[in-house]
Formats: C-alpha cells, sequence, structure tokens
C-alpha cells in the first residue's frame, strides 16, 4: 500500500502548489521483507518466508488533492511453521505469489497544517490477487483468491528540509559538507472500511472429474468460490524522501500491511513487512 505526496515534492511548503502546476511522478519500487499467511481452507499450518516485491507508480497532484496508481507483485518460497518434536518431521514448503492494483486520492487539510507539519486525508481503493501452491497438500495444494477492500486512508507530513550550508561533523570523526537539501518524513494509515473476498467454500477443492482430459486452469478459480462481505485490512506506512536539483527524488519506507477474510466458512490470514526503496521521476 505505496502512498507518497509527489504534492510536497513540488513545493517549499506542506499542503500548496505553488512551484509546479500539476507535477506529475512515475514510480519504481523495489522492496523485501518477510511475509506469513494462513488459509484454512488447504492447510491449518502458518506459512512464512522472504518476499521479493517490484511496484510501479503514477502520481499526479492537482490543488484538490494527489491521485496514485500503483501495480504491485511479490513472491516468496514460504515454509510451514510446525511445532517442534523429538520425531523427523517433514518439510513443507509453498510458492506464494501476491499481487497488488490500489488507486488513491488524498486531499490536503490546511486547516490542521501547523508550521512544519502538513496533513491530508481520503481513501483508497485496493485490489489484491494471491496464488500459493504446496504439492505435498495433494488436491488440496492449490490455493487461489481475490481480495477487494475500500479504505479510508489518514496521512501526516514533517518538513524536515533544511538551507543551512557548511560542514557537518558525523560520529565525531567525519565531516561532511551540508547544502540545502528538501526532504519529507511521512506516516500513513489505511485501514478498510468494506472488504470483499472471493475464497472457496470449504477445506477441498471442487476439482472436476478425473477423465484424462486437461484440466481447465479457471475452474479453479470458479468452482467452490463464492463472493463475501466480511473480515478487515489494515495497513501503515512510514517513509523518508529526498528530493533531488533534477526534481527527481529517493525514498525509503517501511510498510505494515495484515488482513483477515473468513469467507464463507475457511478464514484467511496475511501479514506483510516490507523495507522499500522508491525512485521517482519528474514527468513535468
Amino acid at each position: 500500500m505505496c502512498a507518497q505526496s509527489a504534492e510536497l515534492l513540488a513545493t517549499p511548503r506542506p499542503g500548496s502548489i505553488e512551484v509546479l502546476s500539476n507535477p506529475k511522478y512515475f514510480s519504481s519500487s523495489f522492496a523485501v521483507g518477510p511475509v506469513v499467511y494462513r488459509d484454512f481452507a488447504t492447510s491449518p499450518l502458518f506459512y512464512g518466508g522472504s518476499a521479493l516485491s517490484l511496484n510501479l507508480g503514477w502520481t499526479k497532484a492537482q490543488k484538490k488533492g494527489q491521485r496514485q496508481w500503483n501495480v504491485r507483485t511479490s513472491i516468496a518460497s514460504a515454509n510451514a511453521r510446525v511445532p517442534e518434536t523429538e520425531f523427523k518431521q517433514s518439510k513443507y514448503s509453498s510458492i506464494f505469489s501476491s499481487s497488488d492494483i490500489s488507486y488513491q486520492f488524498l486531499a490536503p487539510t490546511p486547516k490542521l497544517n501547523r508550521g512544519k507539519w502538513a496533513f491530508h486525508a481520503g481513501g483508497v481503493w485496493m485490489n489484491t490477487f494471491n496464488f500459493h501452491l504446496n504439492q505435498s497438500l495433494g488436491n488440496s495444494a492449490a490455493g487461489i483468491e481475490a481480495f477487494i477492500h475500500l479504505m479510508g486512508a489518514g496521512k501526516v507530513t514533517c518538513d524536515m528540509s533544511h538551507q543551512k550550508t557548511g560542514t557537518r561533523k558525523v560520529l565525531f570523526f567525519f565531516h561532511r559538507e551540508q547544502h540545502p537539501q528538501r526532504q519529507f518524513l511521512s506516516f500513513q494509515l489505511n485501514a478498510g472500511i468494506l472488504n470483499w473476498n472471493y475464497r472457496p467454500d470449504y477445506a477441498y477443492k471442487e476439482l472436476p472429474e478425473v477423465d484424462g482430459t486437461k484440466l481447465n486452469p479457471f475452474k479453479l478459480v470458479t468452482n467452490g468460490s463464492a463472493w463475501a462481505l466480511n473480515g478487515y485490512r489494515v495497513g501503515t506506512q512510514l517513509n523518508f524522501i529526498r528530493t533531488k536539483e533534477s526534481g527527481n527524488a529517493v525514498e525509503w519506507s517501511y510498510l505494515w500491511d495484515v488482513l483477515s477474510a473468513p469467507g464463507r466458512a475457511d478464514k484467511f490470514q496475511m501479514a506483510a513487512h516490507r523495507i522499500q526503496c522508491t525512485l521517482y521521476f519528474n514527468r513535468n
């Protein structure tokens, strides 16, 4: 759930747009971090592993607010968290893939701004598609689910820019030249208001009969699955962004995302932590 303020990248004060008219940015991100999931429709075990993620984003800021599209995909090799015993245990591993398509709109709230602090409020439309495969689970080896969330969003940003030029001591031994720099620290919270999920209704996939013909992949998604309106999703992100003279920018982020969906019978749970680096390219 990446949400950066292009509005602040292009302006000297939080919450205003005075330097560029309708600034536009293209962003590319790389992230790494642990992911944990449990799908009761395939196995009651928790699976955890390290995931690699790639994200592409398009951002446009206007006076009435910031609009952003993001497309993210991640993949992980996850191992089952089996309780330790004195007996020899088999190793259960799973391939887990998750993809997001999201749109967000954040509007400035000038009445709440104080000095270097700026506030934004809005919403996020998040679509997530998961696929996980564990061949040791037989006819329940594959899990496929979709999640759609309408989320409320709030963001607070601190302008940490400085205009001083000189020499700065680092660790009491090293000296570093300091130049005027525009940089911002922000925190955003997204919370699900309406949460839909498309999940199977029982523990075993309703596969077609074995008659020697080739399996239609679409039947894995359509047989025994249905939409439900329940569950929850919450996400946070902490961003530190620094601009360049060219108008481009570099951002480091810590993101946390958790969701739970009962479906109609079998629950799905997922949590992810990501350390992310984002490059912004000015399109004006």
